[in-house]
């Protein structure tokens, strides 16, 4: 307790990071109000008592949380940042393909400002887009009552209206990573969760009846899943290099492949890709096209490619699955390069013991990736299907049966982010406080 509590006078003491940590607190309670600010023309009412009939729309409590109560109130912000992280992940992967990217990548700060200049202007179609995609999606979760979809100008105003509140924290994140502390982006992100987990959890406790038994059956489940983050976050794989000058060993170093090199991209994409197929079911339905067997399509999609549903089909788990375990190795065969590394060893004199320089060495490397990819990957999986495979234990769905029902407050996916932008936060007020003794002394 006392290291925690001089930890924390340090913190105070520090105006120049206290100023930091206050403009975030700002920025991130600005962002909660704009959550209450709805979209025009859009029957709030209906909206209202649609999202807490959980039979017209099962998936909706999801994501419900993973916005932190925005789709509730279809606020301006309803589509988040997710717009401007495809944008991001997008100029990525083309910077792997298209030599100019790449070297604007290669080119430092310049380089890197130009890329983001391109990144917010592909992020403004990519918004109208999905806000587009969200009006129909909401439209029929909800019964079709709503939103006027038959009214083309409605629909477009409404998607220009996410597009605004899009760009809006487009903008809070980029002023978060620049004047406050940690990546803004990862913050909002961060804040919708932890604000959908208390009302989720607020929702769990207020309709059950043994609450103590709840609460300790949440806690134990996400207890296990940032146990489970932490683990997979931190490990890594540590390859020791020998540099040599004049054939004698000059210096040691390790070389740290994380378990997770690529972060949660895998997830992410694999979510587009899975739920690509219902979202277009859902436009189809939503049209009532002449063609039969198109309309029959659709209608099976939509009964086994839910992935959206509190209880999806398997085909939608197994395809859930794959993606993420797939994309996990096709992101990291892009941004993690073994022939740079390898080169770049090679150049400076170094080599791994028991392995030959150059080409070697680069299998080597690529070898320990594939491996680690498909931990990681496999892990990544578990922790996004948890929900469903705890369904599927018999003891477990009992337990939760006794309960009154599944009492899960948390997507995996949420306990990784919230796990990581934590960390993400404790490193830079560390690196924070040891610059200003360094600046002191």
């Amino acid at each position: 307790m006392k290291k925690v509590a001089r930890k924390f006078q340090e913190i105070v003491s520090n105006k120049e990071l206290m100023k930091k940590i206050g403009f975030t607190l700002l920025i991130l309670a600005l962002y909660r109000l704009l959550v209450f600010v709805p979209v025009p023309f859009v029957n709030i009412d209906t909206l209202m008592s649609g999202a807490m009939d959980s039979g017209a729309a099962a998936g909706f409590g999801y994501l419900v949380m993973l916005m932190g109560g925005a789709l509730s109130n279809f606020a301006i912000v309803a589509i988040g940042v997710s717009p401007y992280i495809t944008s991001s992940i997008i100029f990525q992967l083309l910077g792997s393909v298209i030599p100019k990217l790449e070297e604007l990548q290669e080119q430092g700060d310049v380089g890197r400002a130009k890329i983001s200049q391109y990144t917010r202007r592909l992020t403004a179609p990519l918004a109208f887009v999905q806000g587009i995609g969200m009006v129909f999606i909401m439209n029929q979760m909800l019964g079709g009552n709503a939103i006027d979809t038959g009214n083309i100008l409605v629909v477009c105003w409404t998607a220009f209206m996410l597009t605004v509140g899009s760009l809006i924290l487009m903008w809070m994140g980029e002023m978060i990573t620049e004047k406050g502390i940690s990546n803004g982006i990862s913050l909002l992100i961060f804040a919708s969760i932890v604000s959908g987990i208390m009302q989720k959890a607020y929702t769990s406790l207020a309709s059950g009846e043994n609450v103590v038994a709840i609460v300790l059956f949440m806690v134990l489940i996400v207890l296990v899943l940032t146990l489970l983050s932490i683990f997979i976050l931190k490990s890594q794989k540590e390859i020791p290099v020998i540099y040599t000058k004049s054939g004698k060993v000059q210096q040691s170093s390790i070389l740290p492949i994380p378990l997770n090199p690529v972060g949660m991209v895998p997830i992410i994409f694999a979510m587009a890709f899975v739920s690509f197929p219902y979202l277009m079911s859902q436009l189809i339905t939503q049209f009532q096209p002449a063609n039969e067997k198109l309309m029959a399509i659709a209608n099976w999609i939509q009964l086994n490619l839910n992935i959206y549903s509190s209880n999806p089909g398997r085909l939608a788990i197994i395809f859930y699955v794959i993606f993420i375990v797939g994309f996990t190795f096709l992101y990291t065969s892009i941004t993690f390069n073994p022939e740079r590394i390898a080169d770049s060893i090679q150049k400076r004199g170094g080599y791994v013991p028991g392995i030959r320089p150059g080409k070697q060495t680069t299998n080597y490397i690529n070898k320990i990736l594939m491996h680690l990819c498909l931990w990681w990957g496999l892990g990544l999986a578990l922790i996004a299907i948890y929900t469903y495979v705890l369904d599927a234990i018999p003891f477990i769905t009992q337990i939760a049966s006794a309960l009154g029902g599944m009492p899960t407050i948390v997507a995996g996916s949420g306990v990784i982010i919230i796990v990581g932008v934590v960390q993400d936060i404790l490193n830079k007020v560390e690196t924070d406080l040891v610059m200003a003794k360094y600046e002191k002394y």
